[in-house]
């Protein structure tokens, strides 16, 4: 059976509760589920805003310069593997949703997506680094 079961969904909505995932998102065969708790939704919607403080974004930042967040918890990976060229290096021009790393949490990898169009500058964060939710990785110059 290609899908997802409402047994399926249930079980995962209890994933979510039982490792207090902010978001997870899900694909079976052509069927995909996104499940975002209200505080990822929260935060989405913060990070759209321009911070007020910026120095918990890392370096101080204008709106030429936008950081690529870390979408989760987990350990940040330039490229799906080392034996592959990274996603992107500093000087790469990026279009708006170009994966530009990986976040691996509890043995499933989510992309990393460009939130901007423009040539990654500075990458803060080391292949195979254990990153927070939120946290800069990079900065993309527009």
């Amino acid at each position: 059976m290609n899908g997802i079961s409402d047994e399926d969904l249930r079980w995962l909505l209890e994933f979510v509760e039982e490792e207090e995932l902010a978001e997870i998102e899900v694909h079976i065969g052509e069927s995909e589920v996104i499940v975002r708790t209200s505080e990822a939704l929260a935060s989405s919607s913060l990070r759209s805003q321009a911070p007020e403080d910026q120095a918990q974004y890392g370096p101080e930042l204008d709106e030429h310069h936008i950081p690529v967040l870390s979408p989760l918890a987990g350990v940040f990976y330039r490229g799906p593997s080392q034996e592959v060229d990274p996603f992107v290096a500093p000087g790469d021009e990026v279009i708006y949703g170009d994966t530009v790393g990986l976040i691996e949490a509890m043995k499933l990898f989510n992309e990393v997506p460009a939130p901007a169009t423009g040539v990654i500058g500075t990458i803060l964060a080391e292949d195979g680094q254990q990153v927070a939710a939120d946290e800069v990785l990079m900065i993309i110059e527009t």
